[in-house]
């Protein structure tokens, strides 16, 4: 039977066929290298170059994804795009892209690559399969999705600029609800609509909201990095989803922290802490300049469909 190490080479040479990928690594939370790849067609002085990237990326570790459920960071360089994402609790998957890739299109499968080396890492399951899918026949998924948070912590601003790429200064409440919809390509064949429900953060609202919550699959809370009521009153959110989640037979949650264009009053740290305890994937965003938007709500597709993709 293969080793663990032989495994996760395995599967970071399945990831390389990955179109764009020049490099991929695992490390643990000390940096160091547990399994590494670097794909044939590169030239010799390629490779030591990729090589020395790799080495210097993995020493970054533990000051830039120490712990907790966050997604990941893309970081540009000589060599090509960095793609690091946490791959459970014990490792991060290093990804080297070449220069100028579209990230957006490669995140998927690194999202996939991530998921498999936990199961490999922490949950200990070495029969699992090692083959990428291959999203190569076109699929369509259609979900519903409720965006809740307080009133003012840029609920709509996100939305808008997932869907509009635009943001507006002046602030508005929303009243009641409103709803929008937004196709996301996870690849050239997958692709997932959201039926995106933006819910009114006003108290009055709640008996309302019930009603808007029946026959939902997934959420997005929100709150204001700035303002730390917000972030103390997610749990109460998370009580208004108890009915609907219990409906469903798989439910995604995710948890975004939003203006972080603004002076934080919550740390990084605290949230990534609380987000682990409740055992849902977190992400920090700017609507207003966009920062990680696409990537926050990219990453909700896939971990839906991430058990239907063929």
């Amino acid at each position: 039977m293969s080793t663990l190490g032989e495994k996760l080479n395995t599967l970071l040479e399945n990831y390389l066929k990955i179109p764009n990928i020049r490099a991929c690594a695992i490390v643990d939370n000390d940096g160091l290298m547990m399994a590494s790849s670097i794909t044939q067609e590169e030239e010799e002085l390629t490779i030591a170059a990729c090589g020395g990237a790799l080495a210097t990326a993995a020493e970054r570790i533990k000051d830039e994804l120490s712990g907790g459920h966050h997604l990941g960071a893309i970081v540009s360089s000589e060599q090509g795009e960095f793609i690091f994402t946490r791959a459970g609790d014990q490792a991060v998957l290093i990804s080297l892209a070449k220069p100028g890739s579209d990230t957006d299109k490669i995140l998927p499968w690194t999202y996939i690559v991530a998921e498999k080396i936990q199961q490999l890492i922490d949950l200990e399951n070495l029969d699992l399969s090692l083959e990428l899918p291959k999203m190569q026949d076109p699929q369509k998924f259609n979900f519903k999705l409720v965006v809740l948070g307080d009133e003012a912590v840029g609920k709509t601003s996100l939305i808008r600029r997932f869907i509009e790429k635009s943001f507006k200064q002046d602030y508005k409440s929303t009243i009641g609800v409103s709803i929008l919809n937004k196709t996301y390509d996870l690849s050239d064949s997958v692709s997932v609509t959201l039926n995106i429900w933006d819910l009114a953060g006003q108290a009055m609202f709640r008996n309302i909201r019930k009603t808007y919550l029946e026959g939902t699959q997934s959420a997005v809370l929100v709150y204001d990095v700035s303002r730390p009521t917000s972030f103390e009153n997610i749990s109460h959110w998370l009580d208004e989803l108890q009915e609907p989640m219990r409906a469903q037979s798989r439910f995604i949650v995710m948890l975004i922290g939003n203006k972080i264009d603004l002076d934080r009053m919550i740390s990084l740290e605290e949230a990534k802490n609380f987000s682990k305890a409740l055992k849902i994937p977190y992400l920090e965003t700017s609507a207003k300049t966009g920062d990680n938007v696409d990537k926050a709500f990219g990453a909700l597709c896939y971990h839906l469909i991430k058990d239907s993709v063929k």
